[in-house]
């Protein structure tokens, strides 16, 4: 499913791709040899030292548990959504206009105290497979289902 993704994300031109974590596998990083990307850590990663490694070596920095940056003027704070004080802090403190999120494998998309809070659902599992785009210029998000291989 993740190739399916990628697909999408070349086809629409996507200038960075962040992922919320649980790749599971250095391996997976392959798949987005020609992308712009920029990993955290989740709870299912657990060779952090391979993952790292293996990010360093295609030149897309260490991955760690969260990654707070500015794009397009607008504040993000990267992480996979397991530390539940972690989240409630990042909502409270009013200054990020993102938090991307993962972990619960559900796609979200929603504002709480003038943030808005991406989670781009899982491409593995029996849930319903989704990614999520967003445009920080028009401030919109747009929910992508993948169809699962028959």
């Amino acid at each position: 499913m993740a190739k399916k993704a990628i697909e999408i994300f070349k086809e629409r031109g996507v200038d960075l791709v962040i992922h919320a974590g649980d790749l599971t596998s250095p391996k997976m990083m392959d798949l987005f040899k020609d992308l712009n990307c920029k990993f955290v850590l989740g709870n299912a990663d657990i060779d952090v030292e391979s993952i790292n490694q293996k990010s360093q070596e295609m030149g897309f920095g260490p991955v760690e548990g969260s990654w707070d940056f500015v794009l397009d003027g607008k504040r993000f704070i990267l992480f996979h959504g397991d530390d539940v004080p972690m989240f409630r802090e990042a909502v409270a403190s009013g200054k990020y206009d993102y938090i991307v999120k993962g972990h619960t494998h559900f796609f979200e998309n929603y504002v709480s105290n003038r943030t808005r809070i991406i989670n781009p659902g899982t491409l593995f599992g029996d849930e319903e497979l989704t990614i999520a785009l967003l445009d920080t210029k028009k401030e919109k998000v747009e929910k992508i289902k993948i169809e699962r291989d028959e």
